[in-house]
């Protein structure tokens, strides 16, 4: 994905149209997003390419829920969602097709999930098992960030008001004539 601030139609040029440009907004509440998204990773760095690279070998590039065949680059799901103060730790991601991470689970637990998606009893402990041998190679406290989440919260607001502050200062500014 291109890092840039504009995004070109992908309309098929005609003789006399003119091409058309869609340009991002940049707003504070944007800026905020991409503040708090990377003040987190700080403290829960997303996995390592050779992390992925195991997680893709352990589970034969095959859906932990449904078994389906998968093409590199696709999905991977949190077992723990991040709402439920899970980690991007390598070991509470497990690889997950569209239908099951985007359309089905959501952030419905996994053990609840696993059991609704596979009817066969033996598939489903099978598939179970995987998963908990995944999740417990992870080194202790690394799945859960809940111990460092009023910290995190209360870096995160410091740096707000201070760039709410600063947002304030440059409006002033842009309202006085130079």
């Amino acid at each position: 994905m291109r890092a840039c601030n504009h995004s070109r139609a992908s309309a098929p040029r005609r003789k006399g149209l003119v091409e058309q440009r869609i340009v991002a907004k940049h707003t504070p509440s944007i800026a905020k997003n991409q503040m708090r998204r990377c003040c987190i990773a700080v403290i829960d760095p997303p996995p390592s390419n050779a992390d992925i690279d195991r997680l893709w070998k352990f589970f034969d590039s095959s859906c932990a829920y449904c078994g389906a065949a998968l093409v590199r680059g696709e999905r991977r799901d949190h077992v723990l969602s991040q709402s439920a103060l899970g980690t991007n730790d390598i070991h509470n991601q497990v690889l997950s097709c569209g239908l099951c991470n985007g359309d089905e689970k959501r952030e419905e637990p996994w053990e609840s999930f696993l059991a609704r998606k596979v009817s066969s009893a033996s598939l489903q402990r099978r598939r179970r098992a995987r998963i908990e041998e995944w999740m417990q190679q992870a080194p202790p406290g690394r799945l859960s960030i809940s111990s460092k989440k009023r910290r995190t919260a209360e870096a995160i607001a410091r740096a707000f008001k201070d760039f709410d502050a600063a947002v304030e200062e440059l409006r002033a500014l842009r309202g006085r004539s130079t």
